[in-house]
Protein backbone atom coordinates (compact mmCIF):
# COMPACT_ATOMS: atom_id res chain seq x y z
CA UNK A 1 0.00 0.00 0.00
CA UNK A 2 1.55 3.31 -1.12
CA UNK A 3 1.85 6.05 1.49
CA UNK A 4 -0.83 8.69 1.30
CA UNK A 5 0.03 12.30 0.58
CA UNK A 6 -0.05 14.66 3.54
CA UNK A 7 -3.20 16.70 3.72
CA UNK A 8 -3.23 20.49 3.44
CA UNK A 9 -3.72 20.68 7.20
CA UNK A 10 -0.64 18.52 7.74
CA UNK A 11 1.44 20.74 5.45
CA UNK A 12 0.38 23.79 7.44
CA UNK A 13 1.30 22.12 10.73
CA UNK A 14 4.74 21.13 9.35
CA UNK A 15 5.34 24.70 8.18
CA UNK A 16 4.25 26.02 11.56
CA UNK A 17 6.63 23.68 13.40
CA UNK A 18 9.49 24.68 11.09
CA UNK A 19 8.89 28.39 11.70
CA UNK A 20 8.74 27.81 15.45
CA UNK A 21 12.00 25.87 15.46
CA UNK A 22 13.69 28.55 13.32
CA UNK A 23 12.39 31.25 15.61
CA UNK A 24 13.65 29.36 18.66
CA UNK A 25 17.13 29.31 17.11
CA UNK A 26 17.05 33.05 16.67
CA UNK A 27 15.89 33.54 20.26
CA UNK A 28 18.96 31.69 21.51
CA UNK A 29 21.06 34.60 20.26
CA UNK A 30 21.26 36.80 23.33
CA UNK A 31 20.27 40.43 23.17
CA UNK A 32 22.73 42.80 24.83
CA UNK A 33 21.87 46.24 26.16
CA UNK A 34 23.92 49.41 26.54
CA UNK A 35 25.44 49.69 30.01
CA UNK A 36 25.41 45.94 30.66
CA UNK A 37 28.54 44.46 32.25
CA UNK A 38 30.08 41.39 30.62
CA UNK A 39 33.11 39.12 31.06
CA UNK A 40 34.73 38.27 27.73
CA UNK A 41 37.80 36.57 26.26
CA UNK A 42 39.87 38.11 23.47
CA UNK A 43 39.75 35.92 20.34
CA UNK A 44 41.25 38.10 17.59
CA UNK A 45 43.26 41.30 17.20
CA UNK A 46 43.04 43.51 14.13
CA UNK A 47 44.74 46.76 13.14
CA UNK A 48 42.06 49.00 14.65
CA UNK A 49 39.89 46.62 16.69
CA UNK A 50 40.05 43.78 19.20
CA UNK A 51 37.37 41.08 19.06
CA UNK A 52 36.10 39.11 22.05
CA UNK A 53 33.91 36.06 22.55
CA UNK A 54 30.53 36.84 24.11
CA UNK A 55 29.39 33.21 24.08
CA UNK A 56 26.67 31.67 21.93
CA UNK A 57 28.76 32.22 18.78
CA UNK A 58 28.58 35.98 19.31
CA UNK A 59 31.48 38.41 19.28
CA UNK A 60 31.97 41.87 20.72
CA UNK A 61 34.39 44.52 19.53
CA UNK A 62 36.73 46.91 21.37
CA UNK A 63 38.45 49.85 19.74
CA UNK A 64 42.12 48.90 19.79
CA UNK A 65 43.18 52.22 21.32
CA UNK A 66 41.00 51.52 24.39
CA UNK A 67 43.15 48.49 25.21
CA UNK A 68 46.53 50.11 24.58
CA UNK A 69 48.86 51.94 26.94
CA UNK A 70 50.23 55.43 26.43
CA UNK A 71 52.86 54.14 24.00
CA UNK A 72 50.29 52.33 21.89
CA UNK A 73 51.29 48.87 23.14
CA UNK A 74 48.37 46.49 23.61
CA UNK A 75 47.66 45.37 27.16
CA UNK A 76 45.95 42.19 25.94
CA UNK A 77 46.63 39.17 23.74
CA UNK A 78 44.45 36.41 22.35
CA UNK A 79 43.11 34.56 25.40
CA UNK A 80 43.16 37.58 27.73
CA UNK A 81 40.08 38.01 29.92
CA UNK A 82 38.44 41.42 30.11
CA UNK A 83 35.59 42.85 32.15
CA UNK A 84 33.72 45.28 29.94
CA UNK A 85 30.61 47.39 29.56
CA UNK A 86 28.40 47.28 26.48
CA UNK A 87 28.86 50.69 24.83
CA UNK A 88 26.25 50.07 22.15
CA UNK A 89 24.69 47.58 19.75
CA UNK A 90 24.45 48.17 16.00
CA UNK A 91 20.77 47.87 15.13
CA UNK A 92 21.56 46.63 11.63
CA UNK A 93 24.31 44.06 12.17
CA UNK A 94 23.83 43.35 15.87
CA UNK A 95 27.53 44.08 16.43
CA UNK A 96 28.18 44.64 20.16
CA UNK A 97 30.60 47.48 20.91
CA UNK A 98 32.48 47.15 24.19
CA UNK A 99 34.37 49.44 26.54
CA UNK A 100 37.02 47.76 28.76
CA UNK A 101 36.92 48.23 32.52
CA UNK A 102 39.35 45.59 33.86
CA UNK A 103 42.03 43.57 32.10
CA UNK A 104 42.49 40.31 34.00
CA UNK A 105 45.92 38.92 34.83
CA UNK A 106 47.03 36.03 32.64
CA UNK A 107 47.11 32.51 34.05
CA UNK A 108 50.91 32.56 34.27
CA UNK A 109 50.71 35.45 36.71
CA UNK A 110 52.41 38.01 34.50
CA UNK A 111 51.10 41.52 34.87
CA UNK A 112 51.81 44.93 33.43
CA UNK A 113 54.50 46.95 35.15
CA UNK A 114 53.37 50.34 33.87
CA UNK A 115 50.71 52.54 35.39
CA UNK A 116 47.27 51.01 35.02
CA UNK A 117 45.44 54.28 34.51
CA UNK A 118 44.67 54.71 30.82
CA UNK A 119 41.71 56.75 29.59
CA UNK A 120 39.01 54.73 27.87
CA UNK A 121 36.03 55.73 25.78
CA UNK A 122 33.68 55.61 28.75
CA UNK A 123 33.83 59.22 29.85
CA UNK A 124 37.57 59.09 30.49
CA UNK A 125 37.20 56.35 33.12
CA UNK A 126 40.49 54.55 33.78
CA UNK A 127 41.27 51.05 32.62
CA UNK A 128 42.42 48.89 35.54
CA UNK A 129 44.96 46.20 34.71
CA UNK A 130 45.53 43.36 37.17
CA UNK A 131 49.22 43.17 38.00
CA UNK A 132 49.83 46.83 37.15
CA UNK A 133 51.40 49.53 39.29
CA UNK A 134 49.14 52.40 40.34
CA UNK A 135 49.36 55.60 42.34
CA UNK A 136 46.71 56.77 44.76
CA UNK A 137 45.79 58.48 48.01
CA UNK A 138 44.89 56.91 51.32
CA UNK A 139 41.21 57.55 52.09
CA UNK A 140 40.71 55.38 55.14
CA UNK A 141 42.63 53.28 57.65
CA UNK A 142 41.06 50.27 59.33
CA UNK A 143 42.34 47.41 61.46
CA UNK A 144 42.08 45.06 58.49
CA UNK A 145 43.75 47.31 55.92
CA UNK A 146 44.12 50.65 54.15
CA UNK A 147 41.72 52.06 51.56
CA UNK A 148 43.28 53.80 48.56
CA UNK A 149 41.61 55.90 45.86
CA UNK A 150 43.42 55.13 42.63
CA UNK A 151 44.63 58.23 40.78
CA UNK A 152 42.31 59.22 37.96
CA UNK A 153 39.27 57.58 39.53
CA UNK A 154 36.41 58.80 41.69
CA UNK A 155 33.95 56.99 43.90
CA UNK A 156 33.86 53.39 45.02
CA UNK A 157 34.61 51.97 41.57
CA UNK A 158 38.19 53.23 41.83
CA UNK A 159 38.77 52.60 45.53
CA UNK A 160 40.89 49.62 46.48
CA UNK A 161 41.86 47.90 49.73
CA UNK A 162 45.40 47.09 50.78
CA UNK A 163 44.88 44.26 53.30
CA UNK A 164 47.04 44.44 56.43
CA UNK A 165 49.24 41.58 55.21
CA UNK A 166 49.96 43.52 52.00
CA UNK A 167 50.91 46.86 53.62
CA UNK A 168 54.62 45.98 54.04
CA UNK A 169 54.39 46.80 57.76
CA UNK A 170 55.50 44.60 60.69
CA UNK A 171 53.03 42.00 61.88
CA UNK A 172 50.44 43.36 64.35
CA UNK A 173 51.56 46.92 63.58
CA UNK A 174 49.21 49.84 64.19
CA UNK A 175 48.45 50.94 60.62
CA UNK A 176 47.55 54.44 61.79
CA UNK A 177 51.20 54.91 62.78
CA UNK A 178 52.36 54.05 59.27
CA UNK A 179 49.68 55.70 57.13
CA UNK A 180 47.69 58.94 57.19
CA UNK A 181 44.56 59.95 55.29
CA UNK A 182 45.60 61.89 52.19
CA UNK A 183 49.00 60.22 51.98
CA UNK A 184 50.28 59.40 48.48
CA UNK A 185 51.08 55.72 47.97
CA UNK A 186 51.94 53.32 45.17
CA UNK A 187 50.65 49.77 45.00
CA UNK A 188 50.12 46.81 42.70
CA UNK A 189 46.65 45.70 41.61
CA UNK A 190 46.41 42.08 42.72
CA UNK A 191 42.92 41.50 41.41
CA UNK A 192 39.52 43.03 40.71
CA UNK A 193 36.62 40.65 41.40
CA UNK A 194 33.43 40.52 39.37
CA UNK A 195 31.67 42.79 41.85
CA UNK A 196 34.32 45.47 41.24
CA UNK A 197 36.21 45.16 44.53
CA UNK A 198 39.89 46.03 44.03
CA UNK A 199 42.62 44.29 46.05
CA UNK A 200 45.95 46.12 46.20
CA UNK A 201 49.40 45.31 47.57
CA UNK A 202 52.31 47.51 48.60
CA UNK A 203 54.54 44.60 49.60
CA UNK A 204 54.11 42.88 46.21
CA UNK A 205 55.24 46.07 44.51
CA UNK A 206 58.40 46.14 46.60
CA UNK A 207 59.10 42.49 45.78
CA UNK A 208 58.78 43.34 42.08
CA UNK A 209 61.22 46.24 42.52
CA UNK A 210 63.75 44.04 44.31
CA UNK A 211 63.42 41.36 41.65
CA UNK A 212 64.01 43.96 38.94
CA UNK A 213 67.10 45.29 40.71
CA UNK A 214 68.50 41.82 41.18
CA UNK A 215 67.83 40.78 37.59
CA UNK A 216 69.66 43.90 36.37
CA UNK A 217 72.60 43.09 38.64
CA UNK A 218 72.63 39.42 37.60
CA UNK A 219 72.58 40.45 33.93
CA UNK A 220 75.60 42.69 34.50
CA UNK A 221 77.39 39.80 36.24
CA UNK A 222 76.71 37.44 33.34
CA UNK A 223 78.02 40.01 30.86
CA UNK A 224 81.34 40.18 32.76
CA UNK A 225 80.66 43.26 34.84
CA UNK A 226 81.54 41.29 37.99
CA UNK A 227 85.17 40.91 36.83
CA UNK A 228 85.67 44.63 36.49
CA UNK A 229 87.53 45.97 39.51
CA UNK A 230 85.87 49.32 39.00
CA UNK A 231 82.38 47.83 38.88
CA UNK A 232 79.90 49.04 41.45
CA UNK A 233 79.15 46.64 44.33
CA UNK A 234 75.85 44.83 44.38
CA UNK A 235 72.98 46.81 45.94
CA UNK A 236 72.47 45.91 49.60
CA UNK A 237 68.68 46.37 49.69
CA UNK A 238 67.72 43.11 48.02
CA UNK A 239 66.63 41.61 51.33
CA UNK A 240 65.62 37.98 51.64
CA UNK A 241 64.42 37.71 48.04
CA UNK A 242 67.74 38.99 46.69
CA UNK A 243 69.74 36.66 48.92
CA UNK A 244 67.79 33.63 47.75
CA UNK A 245 68.10 34.57 44.09
CA UNK A 246 71.83 35.26 44.50
CA UNK A 247 72.40 31.75 45.88
CA UNK A 248 70.66 30.26 42.86
CA UNK A 249 72.87 32.24 40.46
CA UNK A 250 76.08 31.15 42.24
CA UNK A 251 75.05 27.52 41.86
Amino acid sequence: MSPSRPSAASKESFASLFEQSEGAGKQRRRQYHTGETVEVTVVAIAREAVFADLGGKQEGMFERVALADGDGKLRVAVGSRVSAVVAGVDSGTGQVRLTPVVVRASDDGDGASSLAVSATAAGGAPLLVEGARVKGKVTGIERYGVFVQIAGTSGRSGRGLVPTAETATPRSADLKKHFTVGQDVEAKILNVDESGKIRLSISALRVDEERGQFESYAKAERSGGGNDKGAKPAPRNFGTLGDLLAKKVKR
